[in-house]
């Protein structure tokens, strides 16, 4: 009986999940073929380049730059290199989405065997993973396109294990690789460091995790990151670069930032609320009801890196429930959580883990439910794309095949992951006039159209999948298509390929499809005709209508 009951939780567990790997493949292959990915195809570009002997370059990046970048000049992510293999076998960039949804499900795995050695019961081992499943952070991290801090999910939460079994091997494994997936995992590393001489004061152990992180900060901020940067410095420590200057008001270097950190405390904490780092903080701890966490502190040491790195932006999205930021503090938030219950337990004996577990689970439930990426009832639905379910289109073949493999494209951001199997790939309007094509796609991908207020991220609207203004975009359409530079290759509603070796043929149905779009994506006409009239003379003064 013993035996079946434990086969039971177990496959409880494992058929949980399936489930969610399975939910979160389907969600992402759906995002990608319904045109609702643009990161992907820095990925793509990155590892496909690397297959073929340029190192990490990609050139489909915002912003642009003069010559290509190589990956590690804007994040420090060499896990990336795992991929290489697998293009070698098929170059798809659907890898990214498997191995994301593989990722984010498989963690749940050591969760729940800390929690079984914790409360001796695999029934509530089951609690807890699920409690880590059913996270509204980790689910909106599911929803996302791929990005490789989700590839350390399981590896922060095989280190947590390992910390709990008193396993340094296993430990100093997962920290390893935790350190190839972001910037700033190095003082993940020493956390974990601190986390093992609080648990058990012994030193060895945490002096070699401690000098291991600080030595890998110190190296990717000094000397790798702005080796290959184009600006000389980590770029989101840069000025003036838009949504990548996340941290330049510390300062444009690590030195400068932590002198701002430790001489400016006041100053710090006030920009951290000024930004909403407390309301942040509170959407963390919310699915634990709110104290857990605190009574687990300890096991928060290793998400120092994370949270200081999300609180510190000045860019909205790393703090938003709905943004991939904090995948990497669920399992450790889960974990703070079970120590939390298990030392409330001890101190009152009235209170029952198993309820208190149960309860934690039902909070997780319903704010998971709530962050749903589904047109339902109560659900945020918050990327509304135009259909639940695509399936791969056979415009985008088509297109591939007209332009070739060789041809330097300017690519709208929403379709690019579809060709940057290529050396040169740029986000439109990006060297329009330098390429050899132009690649458009002239249909939302969401029913999110109007502009998002400016205060918060506009990434799930319809100018965010665009990476630009939609007036600008349909003005820039009318412009190409009467400067003559680039002739119609290819005009198969809605794709629009321009060419420079083309003939200047117009169908009637595209300046046709341009008004259409005007009407449905409510431009207003009196604030079109100025921006098209200001890139026509932009054209005129400068041969290009995106000066």
């Amino acid at each position: 009986m013993i035996m079946g009951e434990r086969s039971a939780w177990r496959i409880g567990l494992w058929s949980a999940m399936l489930l969610h790997f399975a939910f979160f493949l389907t969600i992402g292959m759906s995002r990608h073929w319904g045109y609702m990915s643009c990161d992907l195809g820095v990925f793509d570009q990155a590892v496909w380049n690397t297959l073929h002997g340029n190192f990490l370059h990609y050139t489909f990046t915002i912003p642009s730059f003069a010559t290509s970048m190589i990956r590690l000049g804007m994040h420090f992510d060499p896990i990336l290199l795992l991929f290489v293999p697998l293009y070698a076998l098929t170059p798809s960039v659907e890898w990214f989405t498997i191995a994301q949804a593989s990722a984010l499900a498989l963690a749940a795995w050591p969760l729940f065997l800390l929690a079984c050695h914790i409360f001796q019961s695999e029934k509530s081992g089951l609690i807890w993973a699920l409690v880590y499943l059913m996270n509204p952070f980790l689910l909106s991290a599911g929803s996302w396109d791929f990005h490789p801090i989700t590839l350390a999910v399981p590896f922060i939460a095989l280190g947590l294990l390992a910390v709990v079994k008193r396993n340094s091997t296993m430990l100093i494994l997962s920290c390893l690789l935790i350190l190839t997936c972001k910037e700033h995992m190095g003082l993940a590393v020493a956390g974990f460091g601190v986390l093992w001489w609080f648990r058990y004061r012994d030193s060895k152990t945490p002096m070699l995790l401690i000098a291991l992180g600080i030595s890998h900060l110190l190296l990717v901020f000094y000397i790798i990151m702005p080796y290959f940067s184009p600006i000389d410095t980590p770029l989101m420590l840069g000025e003036q670069l838009g949504s990548l200057s996340r941290y330049s008001w510390l300062g444009t270097s690590l030195t400068e930032v932590l002198h701002t950190l430790v001489t400016q405390p006041v100053f710090v904490w006030e920009r951290i609320v000024e930004m909403g780092g407390l309301a942040y903080w509170g959407l963390l701890v919310t699915p634990y009801l709110f104290i857990f966490p605190f009574l687990g502190l300890p096991f928060l040491l290793p998400g120092l890196a994370d949270l200081a790195a999300n609180s510190l932006s000045m860019n909205p999205m790393p703090k938003g429930i709905w943004a991939y930021h904090s995948a990497g503090l669920i399992p450790l938030f889960t974990v703070a959580a079970i120590f939390g219950v298990e030392r409330m337990s001890r101190w009152q004996r009235n209170i029952s883990a198993p309820r208190l577990a149960g309860l934690i689970l039902t909070v997780s439930l319903v704010a998971g439910y709530v962050s749903l990426p589904l047109p339902i009832m109560g659900a945020a639905n918050f990327w509304a794309p135009n259909k639940i379910l695509n399936w791969p289109d056979s415009g985008a073949q088509t297109v591939r095949s007209a332009v070739g493999s060789n041809a330097s494209l300017s690519v709208q951001g929403n379709v690019g992951a579809h060709f940057s199997q290529r050396q040169s790939l740029y986000l439109y309007p990006d060297k329009v006039g330098e390429v050899d094509a132009i690649i458009l796609h002239l249909a939302s991908p969401t029913t999110n159209i109007d502009n998002f207020p400016e205060h918060l991220a506009s990434i799930n609207w319809l100018d965010g999948h665009l990476r630009m203004d939609r007036r600008e975009y349909l003005a820039s359409i009318e412009c190409l298509l009467a400067n003559g530079e680039y002739g119609i290759l290819l005009w198969d509603n809605p794709w629009l390929v321009l060419s420079k070796n083309t003939a200047n043929s117009q169908p009637e149905d595209v300046p046709r499809k341009v008004k259409q779009l005007r009407s449905e994506w409510n431009v207003e006409a009196a604030e079109y005709q100025n921006i098209l009239e200001k890139q026509k003379l932009n054209y005129q003064s400068h041969s290009s209508c995106f000066h």
